[in-house]
């Protein structure tokens, strides 16, 4: 947590624990104000995860539509920011060979919500005996490569 603390502190952002059930979510940013605000009481692993997503939103500068909604993409989007904040590349592969396909217990040997697992997953591309972590077009443009078994 100290992590996602710190980093929310290097961009002026301030976090506040209250009562969000009224609004039926755990955590919602105001990117205008720099605020970001979790349900009081989480989990910790669903409080982290939540925290990162939020602070995804404000890294991004996703604002609510007129009905108080993101798109799917950025909620997307903020998921894999998210995934990738918290994910240690290492780590997750001792978990996936621990638990194959599994994502429920990845997540929870990462202690992170399924849904970040769901999202980091879906930034993974293998080819050949490589897996690149976040490929994005051009050589050379990934997080990671990362040689695997075939």
């Amino acid at each position: 947590m100290q992590a996602l603390y710190d980093y929310a502190a290097s961009r002026g952002v301030r976090i506040e624990y209250c009562d969000l059930r009224h609004l039926n979510r755990a955590g919602d940013c105001h990117p205008t104000t720099k605020t970001i605000r979790i349900q009081r009481g989480l989990l910790y692993r669903k409080e982290r995860s939540v925290l990162a997503h939020e602070l995804a939103h404000e890294y991004y500068g996703d604002e609510p539509d007129m009905f108080g909604k993101l798109s799917n993409r950025a909620e997307d989007r903020a998921n894999e920011w998210a995934a990738h904040f918290l994910i240690n590349p290492d780590e997750y592969r001792v978990a996936e060979e621990k638990y194959g396909t599994n994502t429920q217990w990845i997540a929870q040997e990462l202690c992170v919500l399924q849904k970040l697992v769901v999202a980091y997953e879906r930034t993974l591309c293998r080819i050949g005996d490589h897996v690149y972590i976040n490929p994005r077009h051009g050589i050379g443009q990934w997080d990671a490569r990362i040689k695997v078994v075939a």
